[in-house]
C-alpha cells in the first residue's frame, strides 16, 4: 500500500501470523548510524512519509519504516486504512520493528529514536511506552491519545507514565487534535510521572505544519522549518542513553 517512491531496502517481518514489509534508508558514510523508527501519518507510505524517509538519512539516520497499512485491501485509499488499524496489533508491529532495528550491526543502539507525525505522533508515546529502547520519543501533533483503537489495549494517554526516555515535542497552537489543551494535559501526565521532556509550541500553526507534501502558508512553513531544526539539535545531545534531563517546555 503505497503511492509515493521508497527506495532503499526493504524487508518482511511475520507478526501475529501477517507479513508486514518494512522500509530502511540508510545514511551514506560508515556507521554504525543512529536510527529513527518512523512512524507515519495517517496517509501511509505517501508524499510526506517519503519525503521524511529521504531527510532523516541525509540528516545521518538510518531511517526505518514500518507499513502499518499491510493488511489493509489493496482498493482502500491511503487517508482510509487507518480504520483497520488495532492498537494490540499496531503494538506488536512497533516492537517487532524495533526489535528488527536492534539487530542491524549499522544501527548505533545507543541513539535510538521513535518520531511521528499525527496519526505517527500518537504510535510514537504509543511505542514508546511499550518498548524501553529509545533515546527519546519525538511526537510532533499527536492526535487521538484518548481514544482506543480496537479493544484490549488501554489509551496511549493511559499509557504514558509507562515511557522510559525523554520526550521531545512539537504542536501548533491553532491545531484541534491535539489541541493546546490536550497539550497541557500530555505535558501534566509528563510531570506526574517525571518523564523528562521538551515541548515546542507554534501559535501560527495548525495541524499538519511540517507536512511538506502538502500546500502550506508561510506561517507553517517556518513552523515546520524550525521544528525540524529544533528537533536535529536535540537529537544530537541526547544522551547515549535514556535519562533524566530537565523538563522544559518553550
Amino acid at each position: 500500500m503505497t503511492n509515493a517512491d521508497f527506495p532503499g531496502e526493504t524487508i518482511y517481518l511475520n507478526v501475529g501470523g501477517r507479513s508486514m514489509d518494512v522500509h530502511i534508508a540508510v545514511p551514506s558514510g560508515q556507521g554504525p548510524h543512529p536510527g529513527v523508527l518512523l512512524m507515519f501519518h495517517r496517509g501511509g507510505l505517501d508524499g510526506c512519509t517519503a519525503h521524511y524517509f529521504k531527510e532523516f538519512p541525509a540528516a545521518g539516520y538510518l531511517t526505518i519504516v514500518p507499513n502499518f497499512y499491510h493488511h489493509c485491501p489493496k482498493d482502500v485509499p491511503l487517508t482510509d486504512c487507518k480504520k483497520f488499524l488495532k492498537d494490540t496489533e499496531v503494538m506488536s508491529e512497533i516492537a517487532a520493528a524495533a526489535d528488527y532495528a536492534l539487530t542491524r550491526n549499522d544501527l548505533d543502539r545507543s541513539r535510538f529514536f521513535i518520531a511521528g507525525h499525527c496519526m505517527g505522533g500518537r504510535l510514537s508515546f504509543l511505542g514508546a511506552s511499550i518498548k524501553p529502547v529509545f533515546t527519546a520519543a519525538i511526537p510532533y501533533y499527536g492526535g487521538g491519545m484518548f481514544t482506543h483503537w480496537g479493544e484490549g489495549a488501554p489509551t496511549p494517554f493511559e499509557l504514558i507514565g509507562n515511557i522510559r526516555c525523554p520526550v521531545y515535542g512539537f504542536f501548533g497552537d491553532l491545531d484541534k487534535n491535539p489541541s493546546p489543551a490536550d497539550v497541557d494535559r500530555f505535558e501534566a501526565e509528563l510531570k506526574s510521572h517525571n518523564i523528562p521532556y521538551v515541548f515546542h509550541h507554534y501559535p501560527k500553526a495548525g495541524h499538519g505544519f511540517q507536512n511538506a507534501a502538502r500546500k502550506r502558508n508561510a506561517d507553517e512553513i517556518a513552523a515546520g522549518d524550525e521544528a525540524w531544526t529544533k528537533m536535529l539539535a536535540l537529537m544530537s545531545t541526547a544522551g547515549a542513553i535514556p535519562g533524566r534531563v530537565p523538563a522544559e517546555a518553550g
